[in-house]
């Protein structure tokens, strides 16, 4: 039964590609009207809901079930702006958290190498998204200065995974790097801690069957209970909390 029912989700998912065509065209026309030459100055709503559609798109065949809980806790998307901090535990990690949370724009942190990506690459370059070297401490001091500008003028929302890579360990987090949560100190704003689970299973369930995927908005920390603390204090309140969801969860 379970092999049948295998075979038919493929089946399904072929089928289902081939019928997106058309979108993958559209997305692909669309990106071309993003020169990587230019920099940006302001982010586009137009371009963050079509990327967001084909983030969703990619969660979609890489066999995604997503369930999104605590947006109620989330400031309203025409409010102020804040630093989104998750776990990572799946390269899809980011199409769930952009594609969900689709009514904010979001700019990732993320390595160099994400902007090499075909059609996803120009949209991330037109959404302002930042490559960080975590070699070279002085652009990091950039790109954390930069990521506070854009939360403070009120242009979009940024998002780290401070764990820095992925971690295959779906009950323990790794050690922060903690400078990237210097932002939020510098914007003066809200820190939204979210925890993801289920997409540690993505790739192992691919192509075979769907896999659930809970992203989860624990807490909004406001800007007055960090301001006094010390980013290694801010890291160790935040990965307590993402902690004792996961305990909680297994």
């Amino acid at each position: 039964m379970r092999i049948a029912a295998t075979v038919i989700y493929f089946i399904y998912t072929v089928i289902a590609g081939i019928l997106s065509i058309p979108i993958w065209l559209f997305l692909f026309i669309v990106s071309r009207t993003i020169s990587k030459k230019k920099t940006y100055e302001k982010t586009s709503m137009f371009y963050t809901k079509v990327f967001s559609f084909g983030y969703r798109l990619c969660a979609f065949f890489g066999g995604a079930r997503v369930k999104v809980t605590g947006l109620e806790l989330l400031p309203s998307p025409e409010g102020e702006k804040f630093l989104i901090v998750g776990n990572h535990c799946s390269n899809l990690d980011p199409f769930i958290m952009g594609g969900w949370l689709k009514k904010y724009p979001i700019a990732f942190i993320s390595k160099p190498s994400v902007f090499d990506l075909p059609i996803a690459g120009r949209y991330m370059w037109r959404l302002r998204y930042m490559a960080i070297d975590r070699k070279n401490n002085r652009q990091g001091i950039q790109v954390i200065r930069q990521a506070a500008d854009m939360i403070s003028s009120g242009d979009s929302c940024v998002a780290v995974y401070p764990e820095g890579t992925r971690n295959f360990d779906n009950k323990t987090l790794k050690k922060f790097h903690d400078g990237s949560l210097k932002s939020a100190l510098w914007a003066k704003c809200p820190i939204a801690v979210c925890v993801m689970t289920g997409a540690h299973d993505i790739s192992k369930n691919w192509l075979r069957r769907r896999t659930r995927v809970t992203l989860d908005i624990v807490e909004v920390i406001p800007y007055e209970e960090i301001k006094d603390l010390k980013t290694p204090e801010i890291a160790e309140r935040i990965k307590a909390t993402m902690q004792a969801r996961l305990d909680k969860i297994a």
